[in-house]
């Protein structure tokens, strides 16, 4: 049975990966680059993406959950840092998942679908446009509110330039660096030069 097949391996990747985002949280709190609020560039979400690529939509959720959990408790922003990180990274592996299950999958092997660089790409730009109105809407309705304890109009009046163009401008900024860095890099380790795809792929 292929290493990536069998049922040992996907659980210990999975437990891996989540070890991982906590590993990269703490890299992150000794050399944070953040906004006030607690949005960060990071490689937190990064294991989260490599799942997917390796073993599918399933799995990379669990691993999204348990990122979350490692949040809560060792998290440098906690609970509205956590959820906002959950909420940004989750709608990615959707966009993802959904279309491998379209047309555009390889028929021959649908876990190589995103091998294909112009369909990682028009995935990407789909998952980076669902991060992006995800992050809006929840920055606007609950994370900034929550973390400042004031309404967001009186935040844009006095932090983006007052407008909602300059909010919806700036979290956006922010999410599609962080949405670039999270697909580019996870697609380079799974599926570029020295790919780990070749030791999920290894027999037992």
């Amino acid at each position: 049975m292929p290493r990536a097949d069998s049922k040992a391996f996907k659980i210990s990747l999975v437990a891996s990966m989540i070890a991982l985002t906590a590993i990269f949280e703490l890299i992150n709190r000794a050399l944070p680059l953040r906004v006030p609020w607690g949005m960060s560039i990071d490689f937190v979400a990064l294991p989260i993406m490599i799942t997917f690529f390796l073993i599918g939509t399933r799995y990379s959720i669990v691993v999204a959950l348990g990122m979350y959990g490692m949040l809560l408790v060792i998290g440098f922003a906690g609970f509205v840092g956590g959820t906002m990180k959950f909420v940004a990274t989750v709608p990615m592996v959707l966009v993802f998942g959904g279309l491998a299950l379209t047309p555009l999958k390889n028929k021959d092997d649908p876990s190589l679908t995103f091998k294909s660089i112009p369909k990682f790409l028009f995935a990407s730009a789909l998952a980076i446009i669902a991060r992006c109105g995800a992050a809006c809407v929840m920055n606007y309705y609950w994370a900034i509110p929550l973390f400042f304890s004031v309404p967001v109009e009186q935040l844009i009046d006095s932090m983006f330039f007052g407008s909602i163009w300059g909010f919806i401008t700036f979290i956006s900024s922010m999410n599609l660096t962080q949405g670039v860095i999270d697909l580019g890099v996870a697609w380079a380790i799974v599926f570029g030069v020295g790919s780990i795809r070749r030791l999920a792929s290894s027999r037992l």
